[in-house]
C-alpha cells in the first residue's frame, strides 16, 4: 500500500503533460516503470485526441437532442405545461419544435390558437407579391440624397439629375450663358476695335504708378530721416557690417530652407527597409 500511494496519479500526469511536475515527482517517473508506462499511455491519448478533426454541431442539434431526453418526474411535467414562446412557434412553423412542446400544443387549446394565428400571418406573409419596382427606381431615389459636390463627375451628375430635368432651371441657366457669353464677346469686340486708347491708358496707368511709387519712397525716406534714432544706426551700419548683416540672414534662410526640405521629404526606401 505504501508503494501505491507513492505512484502518479491522474492529477500529476496532467501536470506533467503540461511541464509544472515537481522535480521529486519528476525523478520518481524516471525510476518507475509502472509510472513511465502510465505517462507514456497518457501522452499517446492526448495525441490521437488532439488529432481528432473539429465537429461542428447543426443549428437544431440542441432541440434534437433535448427532443430525446427523457426528463424525470417534476421537470418533465413543468416542461410539459409551460405555454408555448415565440421561439417555440418559429420553431413549430419550421418543423423543428421538440417532441414534448409539440405534445403540450396538441393539449392546450390558448397555444393552438397562438399557432394557427403564426400560422396564418406566415400564410399571409408569403401570398404577399414580391416587391418589383418601377424603371429609375434608383434614380429617383438618389436624386432625393444629398451628396457633397467633390468632382467635376459629381457635378455633371447633380446637372444631369436636377437641372437639366427642370426646364425653368434650364431657361435661367441658359440666359446667365448668353449674358456672360455676350459680355465677354462685347468686351472683346471693343477691345479690338480701340487698340489705341487701351494702349494710352496701359501707359497712362504704368507712368502713375511709377510716379505714386517714388512718391510713397520718398514721403517713407523722409519720415525715416525725422526719427531720432536715424543718425546713430547710419552710422552704425558701415557697408562693412551691413555685408556681414546680408551674409549671415541669407544663411539662417538657407539653413531653414534645407531643414524644411528635410522634414518635409519622404523617407527613403532603406529607412523604411529598416523599420521593425
Amino acid at each position: 500500500m505504501a508503494g501505491d500511494t507513492l505512484h502518479l496519479g491522474p492529477e500529476e500526469l496532467d501536470l506533467w503533460l503540461d511541464g509544472r511536475l515537481p522535480s521529486s515527482r519528476t525523478s520518481h517517473l524516471e525510476t518507475c516503470e509502472q509510472c513511465r508506462i502510465a505517462a507514456e499511455e497518457t501522452s499517446e491519448v492526448v495525441l490521437q485526441l488532439s488529432r481528432l478533426p473539429r465537429a461542428a454541431p447543426t443549428a437544431s442539434f440542441a432541440d434534437r437532442v433535448m427532443a430525446r431526453v427523457q426528463l424525470g418526474g417534476s421537470a418533465a411535467r413543468r416542461l410539459g405545461e409551460e405555454h408555448l414562446v415565440p421561439e417555440d412557434l418559429d420553431r413549430w412553423v419550421a418543423g423543428e419544435l421538440a417532441g414534448l412542446r409539440v405534445e403540450h400544443l396538441r393539449r392546450c387549446p390558448e397555444c393552438q390558437a397562438l399557432a394557427d394565428a403564426e400560422r396564418v400571418l406566415v400564410m399571409r406573409l408569403e401570398a404577399l407579391p414580391l416587391f418589383d419596382p418601377k424603371p429609375r427606381f434608383a434614380d429617383r431615389v438618389m436624386e432625393r440624397v444629398e451628396l457633397p459636390i467633390t468632382s467635376l463627375t459629381a457635378a455633371w451628375r447633380m446637372w444631369r439629375g436636377r437641372v437639366a430635368r427642370d426646364p425653368l432651371t434650364v431657361a435661367v441657366a441658359a440666359g446667365v450663358a448668353v449674358l456672360l457669353g455676350g459680355s465677354l464677346a462685347a468686351s472683346a469686340a471693343w477691345a479690338a476695335g480701340n487698340q489705341d486708347t487701351i494702349t494710352g491708358a496701359g501707359a497712362w496707368l504704368m507712368s502713375q504708378g511709377q510716379q505714386w511709387f517714388w512718391q510713397a519712397v520718398g514721403l517713407a525716406t523722409a519720415l525715416l530721416e525725422r526719427q531720432p534714432w536715424y543718425s546713430a544706426a547710419r552710422a552704425a551700419l558701415t557697408p562693412g557690417r551691413l555685408a556681414v548683416l546680408a551674409a549671415g540672414v541669407a544663411a539662417l534662410y538657407a539653413g531653414g530652407v534645407m531643414l524644411l526640405r528635410r522634414l518635409l521629404a519622404p523617407p527613403s526606401p532603406e529607412a523604411a527597409r529598416a523599420l521593425p
